[in-house]
């Protein structure tokens, strides 16, 4: 039997949709199947297959409102090509690895009531990946569907225990960076200027003053490859910045999403710097 071209080209367009949309119908989300809240603690053990598991951590220095039930957390398994990944990579040179193409979101609901001051630390363990000091895992986040940014302050084995901290909640996935390590921490700087210029009506003109010049001190130092003054000038705005009271900056995230949490975002690039630069 012959199929005329036309048909043909519309067969094989139907079998592709239909691919397309049994893949998407068929990407696995998990519920923790166990979770546990004590103090400021999370603590959730999420199962894909037999063999890609994930044991989440979540830790706060001051939360209210801090029950299970005020929580919605799922790991979902991808397809490393799948666009809800490869659209959001902040480079061609990040990727998901198929070993552990694993999605964590973290959804605290709107009327919970649930809040934080400050970071919060977010740890990913797994047993699907090992850990090699020379290949770059680390720990991105993605908020409200944006690009993925780099949070990682810890990798380390056992098999693979990727940490990072956190101003704000939604999505977080372990990725292979290959980026070399002054564009990484060239992006991170940028990333602290942006936060900083978005927020600064709502930060005092002192603590700006201290800001702008710790950035360019960081900036001044990488312009001539010092490093350690680059990690001196890193250490010294995380201490103000961490001093730092809600007057100052805003310092509070909220799950109603009411209020920006700037200490905590900004904390977050900062410590993340701190481990690039640490790490060259």
């Amino acid at each position: 039997m012959k199929i005329s071209h036309m048909k043909f080209k519309l067969l094989i367009s139907v079998v592709t949709l239909a691919v397309m949309m049994f893949s998407t119908a068929h990407a696995q989300v998990v519920l923790p199947n166990l979770l546990t809240v004590d103090n400021n603690r999370i603590q959730a053990k999420l199962s894909l297959t037999t063999a890609i598991e994930v044991d989440l951590t979540i830790e706060f220095e001051n939360s209210i409102g801090l029950h299970a039930s005020n929580f919605d957390i799922t790991a979902e398994l991808l397809d490393p090509s799948d666009l809800v990944i490869t659209d959001r990579l902040p480079s061609l040179l990040t990727s998901a690895t198929s070993g552990f193409p694993v999605l964590v979101s973290i959804s605290p609901k709107a009327d919970s009531g649930f809040g934080f001051e400050g970071v919060a630390m977010v740890e990913l363990y797994t047993k699907a990946l090992h850990y090699t000091p020379s290949i770059p895992f680390r720990l991105f986040t993605s908020h409200a569907d944006g690009t993925f940014e780099d949070i990682t302050t810890l990798t380390s084995s056992g098999s693979l225990r990727a940490r990072g901290s956190t101003g704000q909640f939604s999505d977080f996935i372990i990725l292979l960076d290959t980026r070399v390590p002054n564009t990484v921490i060239g992006d991170k700087v940028s990333n602290i200027s942006q936060t900083v210029n978005n927020n600064r009506s709502d930060i005092s003109l002192v603590l700006q003053g201290v800001l702008d010049s710790g950035i360019n001190d960081i900036q001044n130092a990488l312009a001539i490859d010092d490093d350690a003054a680059a990690l001196t000038a890193v250490d010294s705005l995380i201490s103000v910045v961490d001093n730092a009271s809600g007057s100052d900056i805003p310092d509070v995230w909220l799950a109603d999403g009411s209020v920006v949490n700037a200490k905590g975002i900004l904390l977050t690039q900062l410590q993340t710097l701190r481990f690039s630069l640490r790490t060259l």
